[in-house]
């Protein structure tokens, strides 16, 4: 009932402000291209859905993390972990089953950590595919895909040389979390290159139930973007970054705030890569858009690790397991495409992808002390330092096609067609446990899968305004190396997992009104050989492992409204609802997000000198939980926010944004649905409290253009 409440009132919406759109006023906007189909398209086109967040949004709402750019889009939700360490939900999925690529690239080794080795203010776009990607990008995107499109300077080509300079700072309260990024940038004589590098050091965060222990954080990180334009068509570009994250605390334990039961630091996390680039647009007639990329990445990282052991029913320790890991990851590729113009009405795009993972076997220190109960150390067990597990690999090969064709005015179709090769192995030594090494024989220690997978998409342009899409696909995620080889925390490997598989449909409906806009999807992803965690008993104690015996549907509807007041205002209403389902048992999948809704107000005055927003969040309770989760409590909140362009009141100033604003200005005490603590631990921690914020820009020179 309430979805046909809901669909009613949109109906009436629609038809409430059709009649009013040929008196008010607009504003001419640019076509909005993004590459999620693989070469560059008009988003207005396409009838995959793809979310947008623009570099001015990531400027004016002030996210502390990457993560935090998409807690606005419909559909999406931040599973946070603590800190700075958060991935987005997609649509009830999330980490190896909503991947993140960054300017195209895969990232591997750990996605819980890469949105924090990404600083926002690198970022120039994002663009968020809600749905399956396989057929584009290959293997995990089940749910959907995040695309983090890194900055760059403008392009030098023709342009006379010259220099600029920016400076970044903010501060957050309610972890007194400092930050800030310095950057130089030039462009002229075909040359163009961008160059920052950046701080960042964050306190514990402090919740309305207390401080939240071990959710510190610091970084420190170098960048550069160079380019070289021979022609005004083509351009060569060679990028780079190194980015350490040092002290990264993971709350945990018998709930945060409270007594930790684990400790656990990444100390440190780093990550230096390289990527040549080259893009050639308009060629001839038949060549619209030619691309190669190849890059490569070193994943450095040491986790610091206590555990504590209680007496039952107490709180004195029995034995505290002091654990240094080292997980160190190497992996780069290439990717080609090239899109044709084969008729006036049609572009086909073809292209490779290639990316190998070395994944080299965690090397460990342990030291455990054991008390008895009056406190006092009785024994410690040391065993000899080493590495625990052999190195694996994993090789992905995939070639594509995508041809975007428009028969007529009022309909635009895609097909996309896309092969992928994929092998794993592991190496035949050592193994620490050799029941471990009894899990391996001549026919699993390696393997090799193909998939075919599609996508068969249509927009129908019902009126100039007013679009109906469908869209069908199929997906799979590839059985990752640590689920396949390794073993860590009570996990043991499964060195015969295939591949996760899914079928997906989407409807949608939008309407860009000169003052209402409106839209609406529905969509179902039925997923199949889902990997579980299964209960199994390993040496005598109990232990999970994942087994491809999962079956899975997951349903949602999201909307969005809003309504322009004058040129550069609007009041906005946006939502989602998602519910998965174990198709088995018909039990409630974990971490599946509440019902969200979230209403506020946009100010900009027409010199787009000041702005400002007020929003209110309004969360559901979750009381559909997962066996082994408990209900969560509803919750709202509101934030404010405001800005001032000062090159906008007194055009002789340099380009000056500041920003001010307050998160949860009630100081709301509550706790996320999908918040997590240590992974593993199913206690989750309180949301941060009231957060006053603060950022200013200057840019100087040709960064102010």
């Amino acid at each position: 009932m309430k979805n046909i409440a809901l669909t009613a009132i949109l109906l009436f919406a629609h038809a409430l402000f059709f009649a009013q759109e040929q008196t008010q006023d607009t504003i001419q906007i640019d076509p909005v291209e993004v590459t999620a189909a693989r070469s560059s398209s008009p988003l207005k086109d396409l009838p995959i859905t793809v979310a947008l967040v623009s570099q001015r949004t990531i400027l004016e709402t002030q996210p502390p993390s990457a993560t935090e750019t998409l807690k606005y889009i419909p559909g999406v939700a931040i599973q946070n972990d603590g800190g700075i360490t958060s991935t987005p939900i997609i649509r009830g999925l999330s980490r190896e089953r909503a991947p993140i690529l960054i300017d195209g690239n895969s990232f591997v080794g750990g996605r819980i950590r890469s949105y924090a080795l990404i600083d926002p203010w690198q970022i120039e776009r994002v663009e968020v595919i809600k749905g399956p990607a396989s057929a584009f990008w290959g293997s995990d995107a089940v749910s959907g895909l995040v695309n983090v499109i890194t900055r760059r300077a403008e392009n030098g080509y023709g342009k006379d040389f010259k220099v600029g300079t920016s400076l970044y700072g903010g501060y957050q309260s309610v972890n007194s979390y400092s930050r800030g990024r310095l950057e130089v940038e030039g462009r002229g004589n075909g040359f163009d290159f961008l160059i920052g590098g950046g701080l960042r050091d964050a306190d514990n965060t402090d919740t309305p139930g207390g401080e939240v222990p071990n959710s510190q954080f610091k970084s420190a990180y170098f960048d550069w973007n160079i380019g070289y334009s021979p022609s005004e068509n083509h351009r060569l570009e060679f990028s780079g970054k190194y980015f350490k994250n040092d002290n990264v605390g993971f709350p945990g334990g018998l709930g945060a705030p409270g007594p930790p039961v684990r400790d656990r630091v990444f100390a440190p996390d780093e990550q230096t890569g390289y990527n040549f680039n080259y893009t050639g647009k308009n060629i001839s007639n038949t060549i619209e858009e030619v691309g190669f990329n190849a890059y490569f990445k070193q994943q450095r990282l040491h986790i610091d690790q206590v555990t504590n052991v209680f007496f039952e029913d107490t709180m004195d320790i029995n034995r505290r397991i002091d654990v240094s890991l080292d997980v160190d990851v190497d992996f780069g590729g290439f990717k080609a495409f090239t899109a044709l113009r084969l008729a006036e009405n049609s572009k086909l795009t073809v292209g490779a992808d290639f990316l190998r993972e070395h994944r080299f076997g965690t090397k460990r220190e342990l030291v455990v002390d054991i008390f008895n109960p009056m406190g006092a150390q009785v024994n410690q067990v040391a065993p000899p330092p080493g590495q625990i597990q052999p190195d694996s690999d994993a090789t992905f090969f995939g070639v594509f096609a995508v041809e975007e064709w428009k028969p007529s005015e009022v309909v635009d179709l895609l097909f996309a067609l896309r092969f992928d090769n994929f092998k794993t192995e592991i190496e035949d030594e050592p193994f620490f446990i050799p029941e471990i090494a009894d899990l391996y024989n001549e026919d699993n220690t390696s393997d090799n899968n193909t998939a075919l997978t599609g996508n068969i998409g249509a927009k129908i342009h019902a009126s100039d305004r007013s679009d109906f899409s469908i869209n069908l696909a199929n997906s799979f995620r590839a059985p990752d190396l640590f689920s396949k080889y390794n073993f860590a925390d009570g996990v043991i490997p499964n060195p015969d997992l295939g591949p996760e598989k899914g079928v997906f449909y989407e409807l949608g409906y939008a309407y860009d009104g000169s003052k209402f806009d409106i839209g609406l999807n529905f969509y179902q992803n039925f997923l199949n050989d889902l990997y579980v965690p299964v209960s199994v008993d390993f040496q005598g104690t109990p232990n999970v492992q994942n087994q491809a015996v999962g079956e899975a549907r997951l349903t949602g509807w999201e909307y969005q409204l809003s309504y322009a007041i004058g040129k550069l205002s609007s009041v906005f209403w946006t939502g989602s609802y998602i519910r998965g389902k174990d198709r088995e048992t018909d039990e409630n999948l974990a971490f599946m997000p509440a019902d969200q809704n979230i209403f506020g107000f946009q100010l900009r005055d027409n010199r787009n000198a000041f702005f400002g927003r007020v929003e209110g969040i309004f969360t559901s309770k979750q009381d559909r939980p997962a066996p082994t989760e408990r209900e969560t409590d509803g919750y709202s909140l509101f934030n404010i926010s405001g800005g001032i362009n000062l090159h906008e009141v007194w055009p002789k100033f340099p380009y000056s944004k500041l920003v001010l604003s307050v998160d949860n200005l009630t100081d709301k005490e509550y706790q996320s649905h999908v918040f997590r603590g240590t992974p593993g631990n199913q206690t989750r921690f309180f949301a941060p409290g009231r957060s006053i914020n603060a950022q200013l820009i200057i840019k100087l020179g040709v960064a102010g253009k």
